[in-house]
């Protein structure tokens, strides 16, 4: 008897963007992020294999509460832009809950570049000032775009100035912003003067600026960094910051930002004062003082991945986005 052929909704990038936008995003990663600070997530550590040139991630997951499964693939190989290609790839399979048969393919690496910044996004709602509109960002390259679109989906922006080695990488995304009032520079420190919120989403091994030159108040995502010998951020910024991070789980192995500080005994494991579900949830705050520096570390984390999965492959189903095929 002949196997029945295995259907598949695959999505692009811009099926997933018909789908939903950034403010639901977030929803769905404030729900996500409940679930896992109540214990109701089923994410194991993801898998990491180093090659010579690069890093191959798996990462699966599951969040019965949604009936949600699917599984990651991710590369990041930075060498890729000397030739003019992307340094992440990424694949996202969803699976049926109840069969365990594949029903969807999706464009991972947009995937992951937006539940990334609708992440960011729920930590600036809980951790920034609500009068923050100032941004400094580090970065011009597809994280920046969706770490800012996750920033001005819960905050009032008004000013970016962009830092980027890449000059025009930055001249590119700066037109891209109308109706904002956009610097590109090349100084850091310059950028910081007067910034509320500070975005790192670099591919960088050594910190982008100082930390003494952070004005009192301002809130920074760290979500660049993602081995733990890599920093975006240096010392003197973690140990000025109210620390909240994705999972402590994730950040106490693959943090550099943090465990870089560790090892250098600048700080130690209790400086982290919450996960991201807690605030979440109401059971610890983000910012106990207007003058209060704030620091959010993000690893990421598949349950992320697949609660924004599940959301879209909801949303194309109904509304008949993506393409069908069978294998």
């Amino acid at each position: 008897m002949a196997r029945p052929p295995t259907r598949l909704r695959v999505l692009s990038a811009t099926d997933i963007d018909r789908a939903i936008d950034m403010p639901a995003s977030i929803d769905v990663m404030s729900a996500a992020f409940t679930q896992l600070a109540a214990g109701r997530a089923n994410v194991p550590q993801r898998l990491g294999l180093t090659t010579d040139d690069g890093l191959v991630l798996a990462m699966p997951g599951s969040l019965p509460d949604e009936r949600a499964l699917a599984i990651k693939i991710v590369t990041v190989f930075p060498g890729n832009a000397r030739s003019g290609l992307p340094s992440i790839y990424g694949l996202v399979l969803v699976l049926d809950a109840s069969t365990g048969a594949p029903v969807a393919l999706m464009e991972g690496s947009h995937l992951t570049a937006l539940r990334t910044g609708a992440t960011s996004g729920l930590a600036t709602k809980f951790m920034a000032r609500g009068d923050a509109h100032v941004v400094a960002m580090f970065g011009a390259g597809v994280q920046a775009r969706s770490q800012l679109a996750g920033v001005r989906a819960v905050r009032g922006i008004r000013e970016v100035r962009i830092v980027s080695r890449r000059a025009e990488l930055a001249e590119q995304f700066a037109r891209e912003l109308a109706g904002l009032d956009v610097r590109v520079l090349r100084d850091a420190s310059t950028a910081l003067r007067g910034a509320d919120i500070i975005i790192t989403a670099t591919t960088s091994s050594t910190p982008l600026f100082d930390g003494q030159d952070l004005d009192p108040g301002a809130h920074i995502n760290a979500i660049g960094a993602y081995t733990a010998q890599m920093r975006e951020v240096d010392s003197v910024a973690v140990r000025r910051a109210r620390v909240v991070v994705d999972t402590r789980q994730g950040a106490l192995i693959e943090a550099g930002d943090l465990l870089i500080p560790m090892r250098e005994g600048t700080i130690d494991a209790e400086h982290i004062v919450a996960e991201l579900g807690e605030l979440v949830n109401g059971s610890i705050p983000g910012r106990t003082r207007a003058d209060e520096i704030t620091l959010f570390k993000s690893v990421g984390h598949a349950a992320e991945d697949v609660a924004l999965a599940h959301r879209v492959l909801e949303t194309a189903t109904v509304q008949n986005i993506g393409t069908m095929v069978s294998l």
